[in-house]
């Protein structure tokens, strides 16, 4: 009867443990960084103004990078630098600086950025001036469309 349990014991692979064998490999995780870039704009609002004077406004706009990208920031305008109410046309000009001496467009001026992050963002100023229009007719519905494009 002993040699009965112990067959079966053995059968069943009760005692089988004492066999075992495992095997073992590896494999690799890899991912790739792509550049992106990412703007965030605010409007420039000019309010109202004296047109035989002239204003100045500005506003901010925010561009993040992937960290260790570079590239440039331009804006570019539908009409030519100039806000309409449909009928009628107001010229301005944008500048990165604040006193007005470097225009910012897509042929003669660009920001450069560098990526430091998509949570770290570069701010960068557009300063707007709208020169003296003494012809300017009223209205409180002048507007334009600004492009901001960031290459990278």
């Amino acid at each position: 009867m002993k040699k009965l349990i112990l067959t079966s014991l053995i059968a069943t692979g009760v005692m089988s443990a004492a066999h075992a064998a495992t095997e073992t490999s590896t494999f690799q995780v890899t991912a790739e960084v792509a550049a992106s870039c990412q703007i965030t704009t605010n409007s420039l609002a000019f309010g109202s103004f004296d047109p035989s004077v002239g204003t100045t406004g500005s506003a901010s706009l925010d561009v993040a990078c992937t960290s260790g990208s570079t590239g440039t920031v331009t804006l570019e305008s539908g009409n030519m630098w100039a806000m309409s109410d449909g009928t009628n046309s107001l010229n301005y000009a944008l500048y990165t600086d604040a006193s007005h001496t470097s225009v910012w467009n897509n042929v003669t001026a660009s920001q450069s950025v560098t990526g430091a992050g998509l949570a770290t963002p570069s701010t960068f100023t557009v300063y707007g001036k709208i020169d003296a229009q003494p012809a300017a007719t009223v209205s409180a519905g002048y507007a334009d469309t600004v492009t901001v494009t960031v290459t990278y």
